[in-house]
C-alpha cells in the first residue's frame, strides 16, 4: 500500500535500499511526498463538500499535532492512574 512513500521509498528511508544515485533518489522521493501531500489536500476538501466530514475530523484528529498531544496525555494519564491504583 501506498501512504506518502512508496515501498521502495520506504526501505530507502530505512536504509534497506542502496540506489545507483542516493541524492537523487531522495529528491525525487521528496518531490513525491510533497505531490501526495498536495493530494490529500485535495481529497479532504472534496470529502468536506461531499459531506463526509466524519472522515475528514478523523483524518484530522489521527494527524493534527492537537490530536498527537490528546493522545500522550490520555497515555500519561493513564500510567498514573495505573502507579496510583498499584500502592
Amino acid at each position: 500500500m501506498t501512504g506518502l512513500l512508496s515501498k521502495g521509498e520506504r526501505e530507502f528511508f530505512n536504509g534497506e535500499k542502496e540506489p545507483d544515485d542516493p541524492d537523487g533518489y531522495r529528491r525525487n522521493a521528496r518531490y513525491r511526498a510533497r505531490k501526495r501531500i498536495e493530494q490529500i489536500e485535495q481529497d479532504l476538501e472534496l470529502l468536506e463538500e461531499a459531506g463526509e466530514d466524519d472522515i475528514v475530523a478523523e483524518f484530522h484528529q489521527q494527524f493534527s499535532r492537537v490530536g498527537q498531544l490528546e493522545r500522550e496525555v490520555n497515555r500519561l494519564r493513564e500510567q498514573v492512574d495505573e502507579s496510583s491504583d498499584s500502592e
